[in-house]
């Protein structure tokens, strides 16, 4: 029987999606991805750049097909999904992350975010901070650490509360339940994971993280994600 809870939770997954298609809109895809100059579309790149290095000059080749400096400055919004497993918890959680991430450096990061996570059985909103270091490169390895902050909710049976909790119609149906809050979570996490830049503006991720969680050892959990961010400069 669907509950409160999982719809809530379809509901922030399509809020997802549709971050998604927006961030993908008027973004074009590369026409040349194996090219060594991959970011020409960058003004400060290009002029970098403008004559590229002579055919037989490999290292020159290497050196522009790797150079992700120029993105010092840049900013963008991003979108994420993750898969958390709780060895403690017959339940594993679904995660969606919305939120902004700037280039202090060619090197570092600082993102902030909107979190939810949720299953049949948990859910918990929040918000999500954290800094990574990476190689200004266009396959970038990273690592990084950051803190999630949030409410969880629960929920319980409600077929004796006089109330029509479900809004349909009906009061006090068989099974009838309700969703309250339980308390609150917060955790903190190393991660480490990898960027690729399909295109100067265009962003992939994939990440993994240990969320140490301030309830002790037996809430912490393990969090893969993936996820694609568009960045662009002032």
């Amino acid at each position: 029987m669907p509950t409160h809870r999982s719809g809530s939770f379809r509901h922030l997954a399509s809020a997802c999606w549709i971050a998604l298609a927006g961030l993908m809109s008027g973004c074009a895809l590369p026409t040349g991805i194996l090219k060594s100059r991959w970011a020409m579309d960058d003004a400060d790149y290009a002029v970098k750049y403008a004559d590229g290095a002579p055919k037989g000059d490999v290292p020159g080749k290497i050196k522009q097909a790797m150079d992700a400096r120029f993105l010092k400055g840049a900013s963008g919004l991003f979108v994420s999904g993750g898969y958390t497993y709780r060895p403690e918890s017959d339940n594993s959680l679904l995660s969606v992350d919305v939120g902004a991430e700037s280039y202090l450096t060619s090197y570092l990061t600082g993102r902030a975010s909107l979190m939810g996570m949720g299953s049949e059985d948990d859910w918990f909103t929040g918000v999500d901070a954290g800094l990574r270091l990476q190689t200004p490169s266009r396959l970038a390895p990273f690592v990084g650490g950051g803190v999630y902050a949030g409410a969880a909710h629960e929920t319980v049976d409600a077929s004796g509360d006089g109330i029509d909790n479900d809004d349909d119609g009906w009061i006090d149906e068989y099974r009838e339940e309700k969703e309250r809050f339980s308390g609150a979570f917060a955790a903190i996490y190393p991660e480490v994971g990898a960027h690729f830049w399909w295109t100067p503006q265009i962003r992939l991720t994939s990440y993994g993280r240990y969320m140490i969680a301030t309830e002790g050892r037996d809430a912490d959990d393990w969090m893969l994600g993936i996820g694609l961010a568009v960045f662009s400069k002032r």
